[in-house]
This record gives structure tokens, sequence and C-alpha cells, in this order.
């Protein structure tokens, strides 16, 4: 029985399946087998061989125990309260590890706040706002690398990928097939505006710890659907809230693992308009 089901373990391994796919198999391979050893138990009772049927028994609750924690997390899609054990690992080996309402509680407190250390561009109340489309070229992207490495030197960025352990990543990897990034979400800048670059004809944005050191990082393409040489010179645009995205990000790997992947940091803006009299019409072009 059990060379049976050994053959079946390791020929999934020649296979590229889905990480929790490939769990959920060998739970039910599990399952089979430990009805085999409750079966064996049952019998060494009856010929009154006590001591292997104990041993035996106890190799059969240490394995239905198992077989439960895991069904509960790949079947069901939560931590169990009576996983015990696997806080205990994570500790010795250095991982981190939390139960899904503790991991929800620390992920909403961690937006609560950064939501008020970094709210916004100031209030824009009474203003209309709209997404905007941003673009980094090359020397953008170098000056946003290094304002990203500076603000998660200073401990205002955090890559803790929102106090996810790699069973809650999987899980949601397998859930949104998108890598989750190392970048805490909402990572809001201490500083940052837009500027309006005549020599190159955009309109810049500037972010940094200060502005003393802000740096431009991307300029702005769109505003909404509208091309933003024609939002521009019909409304009065402000920047009014931008976020750092993507980055670094990890990925599952085999047997329950993550990968650790590398990305460009990317940009979400925010923009507040108003419409321009006739005696302030202008344009970036």
């Amino acid at each position: 029985m059990f060379s049976f089901l050994d053959m079946i373990n390791s020929s999934l391994s020649y296979f590229n399946l889905d990480v929790k796919l490939k769990n959920r198999i060998y739970i039910i391979l599990a399952t089979l087998g430990d009805i085999y050893l409750v079966y064996v138990t049952f019998r060494l009772f009856i010929n009154q061989a006590w001591l292997r049927g104990f041993l035996y028994c106890l190799a059969m609750i240490a394995i239905t125990y198992f077989i439960y924690v895991n069904f509960v997390f790949y079947f069901l899609g939560k931590t169990s309260q009576f996983d015990f054990l696997s806080p205990r690992i994570a500790k010795i080996t250095g991982q981190r590890f939390a139960d899904n309402n503790q991991s929800q509680m620390r992920r909403g407190a961690n937006r609560y706040s950064t939501g008020l250390a970094n709210q916004s561009n100031g209030l824009f109340d009474g203003a209309d706002t709209i997404p905007a489309t941003v673009e980094i070229d090359q020397a953008e992207q170098e000056n946003l690398q290094k304002v990203v490495d500076r603000l998660l030197t200073e401990k205002i960025f955090v890559n803790d990928f929102n106090g996810m352990n790699e069973r809650e990543i999987i899980r949601q990897y397998q859930e949104t097939h998108k890598p989750v990034q190392a970048l805490n979400a909402e990572s809001i800048p201490p500083f940052f505006e837009l500027v309006h670059d005549p020599l190159r004809h955009r309109l810049e944005i500037y972010m940094g710890m200060n502005q003393m050191e802000r740096r431009p990082v991307g300029h702005i393409s769109k505003i909404g659907l509208t091309d933003v040489r024609e939002a521009h010179q019909k409304y009065r645009i402000y920047l009014a809230n931008l976020v750092v995205v993507d980055g670094p990000n990890k990925i599952p790997g085999r047997s329950g693992t993550t990968i650790m992947t590398t990305a460009d940091y990317g940009l979400k803006a925010q923009v507040a308009y108003r419409q321009r009299t006739s005696n302030q019409r202008t344009t970036i072009e």
C-alpha cells in the first residue's frame, strides 16, 4: 500500500502542477495511507501486539492531525485554530507566521497608519479628481529607484509583502494570478508635486524625501481618457495623490515555496483639475 502511494507521489514531481492542486492531491493520498494505517493498527490490537499497536496508533494520530490542518488550509482556504505547530516551525526557520484574522487586522492597521501619515498632497474637497496615466522613461526610472531605496532605508516604505507569510502569498497569487509585490500597498511618498517642464513640454512628477531632495520620477501622458496636452489646455491640473507600486515581488515556486523576482517600480497618480478661464488657456505642446 505505502509503496503504491510512494510511486504516485514520485510521479507527481514530473508534472508542473499548480501548487494548490498538487497539495490537495497529496492530502488525498495521505488520507488513503492513513486509512490503511488505521486498519493495520486495529489488526495489531486484535493480535495483542500492544507495543507495536500503540506506536502505530501514535503515528496514525499525528498523520490525521497534519491531514486535518492541511485540509483546512488547502481546501477551505483558511488557517485552523488548532494549528499549533506551524507558528513554532516558522519561528525556528525564521519565517513569519500569522493566522488569517491577525494578518487581515495587521494589513488593515498598516494601511490605516500609512494613510494617516501620508494621506494626499493636501485636501481637494470641492475639486474634481481623476486617475492619470503615468509614463516613466529610463532616467526617471533610475531616479524612482533611488528615491524608493532611500525611503526604504529610512523605514518610510516597508518591504514586508503587506505582512503576508509564504502560504498567504501563494494563495493570493492563485486567486489573482499576479505576483505579490514586496512593497506594501499604499506606499505614498512624503513629498511629491507636479511641475510643468517647458523644455520637454510635459507635466513632470517630482518625488522625494522632501522638496530639497526631489527628483523627476515620471510624467503624465493621459488624464482619464484624455491626452494630457488637451487636458492641460482646458484645465488647471494638480497632483492630488501618488502611490508607488510594483517593484520586486514573489511568485509560487515548487513544493510550496516562493521565488523572489525583480521588476521596476511604477506610479499610480490621482490628479485634481479645474476649468481654465478664457485668459488662462495654455498648452504644453
